[in-house]
């Protein structure tokens, strides 16, 4: 009897401390034609995550590319959502699956971006946009910053992209990133 009480009582503790935690984060990913032909024969998530690594290490090299800083916020917010619910990061650090959602928080406060936004939507419009201003269509690149996920106005959030502030917390956190998987160093810088 006591074992039995005794199974039922850690059973229940086991079910509270999972009710503790809190809902998984948001999860996306980067549609097949988001990079064009540049990743043909690319691990297509190595290929977004050193597309977010690049720009987040490299911001002044991201100023006047609007297209490509929408693409590195999408990737951005999709390996973040993906470090910490994919079975394919199990054994990824943790630290750096923490820095990485704060990095897609703190992101998503600069452009105006809520931080409940599916990443999903965040990564659909962001890759219209790039598409878009890729093809030389601002009007349809403004048109794609209009509503849905963003909340400032679409010129104020289009000229953020084009001159992307510096942000510690995204440096540092795909650096971690890039640390955990490339421990003897590398990366891609595509660029």
């Amino acid at each position: 009897m006591k074992a039995r009480l005794l199974g039922v009582t850690f059973l229940t503790l086991c079910l509270s401390g999972c009710a503790l935690e809190g809902p998984p984060p948001s999860t996306g990913f980067m549609p097949l034609d988001a990079f064009g032909q540049s990743v043909v024969g690319q691990d297509p998530t190595i290929a977004t995550f050193n597309e977010a690594l690049f720009a987040f290490t490299h911001t002044n090299m991201m100023q006047d590319r609007p297209a490509d800083m929408a693409l590195a916020v999408a990737s951005l917010d999709a390996m973040a959502g993906q470090f910490s619910t994919g079975g394919r990061w199990i054994t990824f650090d943790q630290i750096a699956k923490i820095q990485m959602l704060q990095a897609r928080m703190r992101v998503r406060a600069i452009l105006g971006i809520s931080e409940t936004a599916p990443s999903q939507a965040v990564i659909d419009q962001l890759v219209t946009v790039s598409h878009a201003l890729d093809a030389g269509d601002q009007a349809a690149a403004l048109a794609a910053l209009s509503g849905g996920v963003f909340t400032r106005p679409a010129a104020q959030t289009l000229a953020l992209l084009t001159h992307f502030p510096y942000v510690p917390i995204a440096n540092h956190a795909v650096m971690t990133a890039n640390a955990d998987l490339f421990p003897g160093g590398g990366g891609n810088n595509r660029h």
